[in-house]
């Protein structure tokens, strides 16, 4: 399983990459995908380190 700092510079990673090939909503969309999972992932670094 990779860390939340991984996971976070692939989330930027894959942010940057849409915003260079997408325009309008396609981008929109993406990156309200990219972000929802980005907050998924960070609930769950806090959780475990409750």
């Amino acid at each position: 399983m990779i860390r939340a700092r991984t996971a976070f510079l692939l989330y930027a990673a894959l942010a940057v990459l849409a915003f260079l090939t997408l325009k309008g909503k396609p981008l929109t969309l993406a990156l309200i995908i990219v972000l929802a999972i980005a907050a998924k992932t960070y609930v769950d670094h806090v959780r475990r380190r409750l």
